[in-house]
């Protein structure tokens, strides 16, 4: 689903209670076999890389990801159906420009015989992968391109996972992206031949280098989780997950910002704010952005108490609920403050207030607002809420900071 400007890529555990969300961030990134896998606060999304090097390649940023499982479908072993999926959606530029990195000097990690190295350069990201397999499974692979969203679709998407012929056993039994099947995996084999994984039966490759080709692909997916857009060549040799994790760790200090801001939960917003159940109607607060932004989100359920008196043959969000949550939200951003601590931002005034569309259960409301001005003891704060980037509310609230022993 589309998401607003600077938010990433999150992942959102739909079959598991309160759709605990797990950031798409270099801080995020586990240990998982021969995939990806993404944990936060002791949530779990396996197997992200695919479907990020789509996005990486075809140029996309700000999801929200459903998944209602641990982990993401292997639909055919590669990026191709992730990309056809994200085209057919429609994909709209927005108004905020994403963090480019551009490289002054040459940079390198490196594990055992394994590198990445980045160099300058001025013509976008170029990617040149070697890969070196053991003694007897062929020669050496190597294969370069410059990234652009016709290359990834045609050079790069098609190319399937594969393992090898003395250890895919375990990679079966594990059933990485959903379960291995004949066509969504390979087996390289030591006479230099590919098999299905299943049947056993010969498997044509789809290009000569499929095998180097999967590897750019894992690769482009696994950098994505430092959420830049970089401008370098980037030669790897005999990378895996791993080590391409410890590159964007690296992209991401280069970029000399702070590290990413953990996610707050309802416990922690409980601490800030003196709502509860059944009013507290915040989530999760997915993102702060410097002193005067916010993004929180309000999973609506369709057991909320107010869907079984308000139109309960077709339940819809009060209006004045989205407002709350709006309020709540910005209240949220005021009472962090230092300065503010001890205090309960009261909502005195409300403009321009716009009710777009209707909210009903299961949707994801996301929340959004921003400081117009402040003062000690007064707040002015525009605030919006949206559903799949669709804009459901709006309003221009103003707070009094009240001392919270006062009231």
């Amino acid at each position: 689903m589309p998401a607003e400007t600077s938010t990433g890529f999150l992942f959102v555990r739909s079959d598991l209670p309160d759709k605990p969300v797990v950031p798409a961030t270099t801080e995020a990134v586990g240990d998982g076999f021969r995939c990806t896998s993404l944990n936060w606060n002791g949530v779990e999304v396996k197997a992200v890389e695919h479907l990020l090097s789509a996005c990486t390649g075809l140029q996309v940023d700000n999801l929200i990801i459903e998944v209602d499982g641990e982990e993401m479908p292997a639909l055919g072993g590669c990026s191709a159906e992730y990309a056809r999926a994200l085209e057919e959606a429609g994909i709209t530029e927005q108004s905020a420009e994403r963090p480019v990195l551009k490289l002054a000097d040459t940079i390198a990690v490196w594990q055992g015989q394994s590198a990445i190295v980045a160099m300058p350069n001025e013509d976008g990201l170029a990617v040149s992968y070697v890969l070196d397999l053991d003694e007897g499974y062929g020669t050496t692979q190597a294969f370069s391109v410059s990234v652009s969203a016709d290359a990834f679709r045609q050079e790069l998407a098609p190319a399937r996972t594969f393992g090898l012929e003395e250890d895919y056993d375990e990679f079966k039994r594990l059933s990485l992206g959903g379960g291995v099947s004949d066509d969504n995996a390979l087996v390289l084999c030591r006479d230099g031949s590919a098999r299905k994984p299943l049947s056993g039966a010969p498997a044509e490759l789809r290009f000569p280098d499929e095998p180097a080709r999967h590897k750019v692909v894992d690769l482009l997916g696994d950098i994505a989780v430092a959420n830049t857009d970089l401008e370098a060549k980037i030669v790897a040799v005999k990378s895996g997950h791993r080590l391409n994790a410890a590159f964007a760790v690296r992209l991401r200090r280069l970029l000399g910002e702070e590290r990413p801001q953990r996610y707050l939960d309802v416990r922690e917003i409980r601490n800030v704010l003196p709502h509860r159940y059944p009013f507290l109607m915040v989530d999760r607060i997915l993102r702060v952005e410097g002193e005067n932004k916010i993004i929180g989100l309000k999973n609506v359920s369709a057991n909320e108490p107010y869907f079984q008196g308000h139109f309960p043959d077709y339940p819809i969000m009060p209006g004045v609920l989205q407002l709350e949550a709006l309020a709540q939200t910005a209240g949220m951003l005021l009472l962090r403050k230092l300065e503010h601590t001890g205090k309960v931002a009261l909502l005195v005034s409300l403009d321009g207030v716009k009710l777009r569309q209707a909210v009903k259960p299961g949707d994801q409301l996301l929340l959004e607002a921003e400081t117009v001005r402040l003062r000690s003891r007064m707040a002015v704060v525009k605030a919006r809420s949206t559903v799949n980037g669709e804009l459901t509310c709006e309003a221009e609230m103003t707070f009094m900071l009240a001392d919270a022993d006062a009231i």
